[in-house]
Parts: structure tokens; sequence; C-alpha cells
């Protein structure tokens, strides 16, 4: 392994690790944020929360405006070249321009709501759900751009502490005061934006306190409006497509289904998007990573850093995908309750789909940093208007599940289409005999574990859990007894090891 090789796969296994850590910690948060509104709301109300929250999602993306997904690729251009000035322009320019979308979105949406409920959704209170959360679109937005300033600069600890604890433990703890004073879905939303200002405030006071230097000093920032805007515009499409797909099938079912069927479609959502903490926390690092590696015309250290990171991911989220793909209603069960028990089927197809953006997901990135945006933007384009027919015809007559067949085979045709485009420039392997026994580890271990328990289980729910702990301490001696670890993996147990200061070294003799 060279040096430039070294230096990457530490610096992804580093910056992977803190932001597995913020991303398992957002996760867990909103987790416990769905669950419990989920619970005390009913499948109604927490549908029009839902609506609510997709409404600010959706309207977050257009505020954006494509500007974060070049960030990471822009700072780590001029940071190379030493033209701290342009670098400086770019920081202030994407916030001016942000923020304008921004307010230009919150007035739209805010005096076009009573219209929205009349036309569109027809669901009684959902227009002064939407004015709500229209106030919190430009601090969504700006706390966005802060994240992504964060992970150019290789600080993605700084957009853990800005949105993962600010931001969605303010809602959790919101959350728990609104459920104790007996509040209304109306009062959360509310705490809800209040949570988004915050967050920002924290945001901006960390960017100008400890990581942008380079904006107190003396330099005459170089805007260059024109040359973002043109980057950004094809990946502003993109990003916009690539959103209102996740969220097409939640605005379909409110037209067509009712507020309740929203809610139980969301538990099964939230579950099977929940895999994709496995792609995020590698890809947010991998992409200025591969920046910087891709102006020094690295392409072989790309190479091997895509081919390590997709196996990481792998190993990680195919355990997972396996049991939420076998026991759907368990899994839904268990976190949502008996009342969200008909969104087991819609869950098991939106397993499938997830797991193969999780596994094959950082080929957009890659395709983004070889500047083929032009071809992202078109098959985007393609499967958002496939998703959005599909969602026309199946579910008036499948209902919810017919919403999760048209959001999978859309993700399936997008995700396989970057992957194929993706493999072709870079021209990397993926090591069969190795995914092998990763697979036959994860069936294996999953076979053992749950026969052993299927007398004791059944309808015992309360041995799941244990269930689910003996599967993965199996899976894990599978892997180890199959020798499915190389020398390129103890160096990245080494770079996480020097990070966080725990010693490794049972576990590095274990896999050697």
């Amino acid at each position: 392994m060279d040096e430039l090789d070294d230096y990457a796969i530490k610096k992804v296994a580093k910056g992977g690790f803190i932001i597995f850590v913020g991303i398992i910690l957002l996760f867990v948060t909103t987790f416990f944020y769905r669950i419990i509104a989920a619970r005390h709301f009913g499948p109604s109300d927490y549908g029009l929360l839902t609506l609510g929250i997709t409404t600010l999602n959706i309207a977050t993306i257009f505020g954006l405006a494509g500007i974060h997904r070049s960030i990471g690729k822009l700072v780590n251009h001029y940071l190379a070249k030493k033209q701290y000035n342009k670098l400086k322009g770019v920081i202030f320019s994407s916030f001016i321009i942000t923020a304008a979308f921004s307010v230009l979105i919150l007035l739209l949406l805010y005096f076009s709501s009573p219209l929205i409920e009349e036309r569109l959704f027809r669901i009684k209170g959902i227009s002064k759900i939407i004015r709500i959360f229209s106030i919190g679109v430009p601090f969504s937005v700006l706390t966005q751009m802060l994240k992504y300033h964060f992970f150019a600069f290789k600080k993605p600890e700084y957009a853990i502490v800005s949105e993962s604890i600010s931001e969605r433990m303010l809602n959790l703890i919101f959350l728990i005061f609104v459920v104790l004073l007996s509040a209304s879905v109306y009062f959360l939303s509310w705490a809800y934006v209040a949570s988004l200002v915050i967050s920002f405030v924290v945001g901006i006071l960390i960017l100008n306190s400890r990581v942008h230097k380079i904006i107190r000093k003396e330099l005459k920032p170089e805007f260059d409006f024109k040359n973002i805007i043109s980057f950004s515009m094809p990946l502003m499409l993109t990003g916009i497509l690539g959103v209102a797909l996740a969220w097409t099938d939640t605005i379909f079912i409110g037209i067509f289904k009712s507020d309740a069927d929203v809610g139980v479609y969301n538990a099964a959502y939230i579950i099977a998007s929940a895999l994709m903490i496995f792609w995020l926390s590698f890809g947010d690092i991998f992409y200025p990573i591969i920046s910087e590696l891709y102006s020094k015309k690295a392409k072989d250290s790309i190479r091997k850093i895509f081919e390590i990171a997709s196996r990481w991911i792998f190993i990680m989220s195919f355990p997972i995908f396996l049991v939420i793909l076998v026991f759907p209603s368990a899994v839904i069960s268990l976190l949502f309750g008996q009342n969200y028990l008909s969104a087991s089927i819609p869950l098991a197809i939106l397993i499938v789909g997830y797991f193969f953006i999780t596994m094959f997901g950082l080929a957009e990135q890659g395709l983004i940093v070889f500047k083929k945006t032009k071809f992202l933007g078109i098959i985007t384009s393609v499967g958002f208007f496939v998703n959005i027919a599909l969602n026309i015809i199946l579910i008036p007559i499948y209902g919810i599940a017919g919403a999760a067949i048209a959001t999978t085979f859309s993700i399936l045709m997008i995700t396989l289409l970057k992957l194929a485009y993706f493999k072709r420039i870079l021209q990397f392997n993926y090591d069969k005999p190795l995914y092998f026994k990763f697979v036959c580890a994860g069936i294996i271990a999953f076979l053992i574990t749950f026969y052993s328990f299927k007398l004791l289980w059944f309808p015992k729910m309360y041995l799941f859990l244990p269930a689910l702990a003996a599967y993965f301490a199996l899976y894990f001696i599978l892997l180890v007894v199959f020798k499915s670890f190389s020398d390129e993996d103890i160096s990245v147990l080494e770079a996480v090891e020097r990070k966080i200061g725990v010693n490794f070294t049972f576990v590095k003799k274990l896999i050697r």
C-alpha cells in the first residue's frame, strides 16, 4: 500500500467512524422521536406531522439549490491551490444564494398553504401545519449548508454537534414535554421549528470560532456566483428529484388515501431508510477525500478507497437487511406497536430498495467528482417520473403496498444505472469470493440463531432482542472463521483506534 492510499484510507476510516457515530445518534433520536410521536398522537395526527416534515424536507432541498453538493469539491479545489480569496468567496456566496432561495420558498409556502389544503391534500388542518413548518425553511437550509461546510473542511464532528445533538436531541426533548403536557400536534410543530433555529445558531458559532479561521482573515472575497450556480444547477435537479423520489409516495398517499395511511406508511419508510446510515457514514467523508484524490489524478487510490468502503458498508448492513426482510412484522411491532402492523408488507418491499442504495450509493458521490452531473440529472429525472406514474397507478389499487413497490422499483433502476456508469469510469471490482463469505456468514448465523430461538420466541416478543444480539455476535465470529478481513481492514481499525483512543489489539489479532 503506497503512502497516498494509506493517507486516504485513514482519512475515510477516521471521518467515517465519526460520521457513523453521529448518524447513529441522528437515527436513534429520530427513531425515538417518530416512535413516541406515532404512539402518542395515533396514525391521523402523526400523519399530519409527517406531511409537515415532508414539506419541510422538500422545501429545504429547493432552498439548497444544489449548492451543498458542490461545496466539497470547490472548497477542496481552492484549498489545494491555496486560493484563499476565492475560497472565502465560495463560503460567502453559498450562504447568500441559499438564504435568498429559502426566504422565497418560505413566502411561497406560507401564503399558498390554504390552496394546498383545498386543492391537493383535502386534509383538515394541513394548512396550519404547512405554515408552521414554512417558518423553519431558512433555518433548515442554512443548517444543512453549515453541515456540508464542516464536511468539506474534514470536520465532521462539528456537523454532529450542529445536527445530531443540537437539532435532533432538542426535538426529542421538546416532544417529551409535549407528551407530558398533552399538547397538540401544532404545538409540537412549533417546537420542531424552534429546534431548527437553535441548531442554526449553534452551527454559526462553531463555524466562526472553530472551523473557518479564513473568515476572520483580512481577505477580500472573490465572489463567483456564476461558477457556483453553473456547477450546482445539475446537482440541484438531482438533489430535488432525489428527495422528491423518497417523499413522492408520502405525498401521493396523502392525496389518494388518508392521513392515517400516511402515518402507517411512514413507519415502514423510517425503518427501511435507517439502513442508509452505513452508506451516509462513509459517503459524507468519502466525497471530499476522493475530490482531493481526483485533483491529484490518483485514480487508482480512488478505486481502492471505493472498494474498501463498499466492503465495510456491506459487512455492516447485510445482517440488518436480512432481519428486516424476514421479520418485518416483528420489527414494526417492536418499534411502533400493533396499530402500525399494516406497514409490514411495505417495509419488506422498501428494505430491498434501501439495501441497494446503501450498498451502491457511493457511486453517486463518485460520479459527481468525475463531473458526470448531467448523467445523474437525466437518470434521476427518469426515475422520478417513473415513480410518479407508478404511484398514480398502484396506490389506488394496492394502497401503501403499491407506494412501496413504486419507490423500490424506481430506486433499483436509478441505483443500478449509477453503478454501471461509475464502474465503466473507474473500472473497479467487487471481490466475489469475499462477498460470498459475507453472505454465507450472514445467512448461516441467521438460520442458527433464529432456529434456536424459534420454539421459545413465537409469539414472545421479548426474546426478539436477545435473538438479535446473538445473531450479530455469531455473524462476526463466522466472519473471523471464514477469514473475511484483509490488511487494509486492519489499517481501517488502526485509524479508528488512534482517533478514539480505544485499544483494538485483541480484535486485530482475531481478524488477522
